[in-house]
């Protein structure tokens, strides 16, 4: 049974993958621990692309071409969407527990009841003040923890964050001044209660966390060290200049495909593991 759908025209949530095509070594990756752990997600699960598609009937593509601005990636992606609201994850969030889709459901619904515009999923807290007779808390100005990761946006709200030509960042300070001003609909759960979703979140400075090589080690998942190197972590020099070095070739690479696209060449087709 499909928990999320309630009409033809406007299923109630969709998950949404924020990535582009840059990081589409992340999307095997990412969908092998996604599907591991939630089987029974709501599909079609959408991912964000520029060109690039990922090869699974459970996932769309939304190929939104060129990267001209985050809020312009997201405006052209949530066009396509049929859906009030969308479970945004990002794709270096590598899932470590199941999801169960009949307590988000029920979540989601409690939430869209109250005229939610935001959930926060990732963290809860035990400050704000608490909805009677639920696990939910208001997101206060003096705990902020609002902000543009993994949660639930209605999507006509999270339209409003993507402005295009705004970048991830300009959106994410919108989002604070909101939660600054103490918005009534920004929520997350309170303490004590089951988080929604744990994951070990992989890369930082588009590099292998630590954390995340451990992860993938323990869990026999390679990852593509020559798309996605694991440099130095030291403060030294040549430690400093290995990770620039890596930087300046992934930018390069970055725009060469940018450049080969344009030129019309057909798109590539990114395969899940083990295929």
């Amino acid at each position: 049974m499909n928990l999320h759908k309630d009409t033809q025209e406007q299923p109630l949530w969709a998950v949404l993958v924020s990535s582009f095509d840059d990081n589409c070594d992340l999307w095997p990756i990412f969908f092998h621990f996604l599907f591991k752990h939630w089987p029974d997600v709501p599909t079609p699960v959408y991912l964000v692309t520029n060109y690039r598609t990922y090869d699974d009937p459970r996932v769309v593509s939304l190929c939104v071409g060129k990267d001209v601005s985050w809020g312009e990636t997201m405006t052209r992606a949530l066009a396509k969407i049929p859906s009030k609201h969308v479970w945004m994850l990002l794709e270096d969030f590598f899932l470590t527990q199941p999801i169960q889709t009949a307590r988000i459901d029920r979540i989601v619904r409690a939430w869209d009841a109250m005229g939610g515009k935001y959930l926060e999923t990732g963290r809860q807290s035990d400050v704000g003040e608490i909805v009677p007779g639920t696990d939910f808390r208001h997101i206060p100005a003096e705990n902020p923890q609002a902000g543009i990761n993994s949660a639930f946006y209605e999507c006509a709200f999270l339209g409003a964050l993507a402005q295009p030509g705004w970048s991830l960042w300009q959106g994410n300070s919108q989002l604070k001044k909101l939660n600054m001003a103490s918005h009534p609909d920004l929520y997350y759960l309170r303490e004590g209660v089951t988080p929604m979703i744990q994951f070990v979140e992989a890369v930082k400075g588009k590099f292998w966390k630590p954390v995340a090589m451990d992860f993938l080690k323990e869990t026999a998942v390679p990852p593509d060290l020559k798309w996605r190197p694991f440099p130095p972590q030291g403060q030294d020099v040549i430690s400093k200049y290995t990770r620039s070095f890596h930087k300046r070739r992934m930018e390069w690479r970055k725009k060469r495909d940018e450049r080969r696209f344009a030129s019309g060449l057909v798109p590539s087709v990114v395969c899940p593991l083990g295929r």
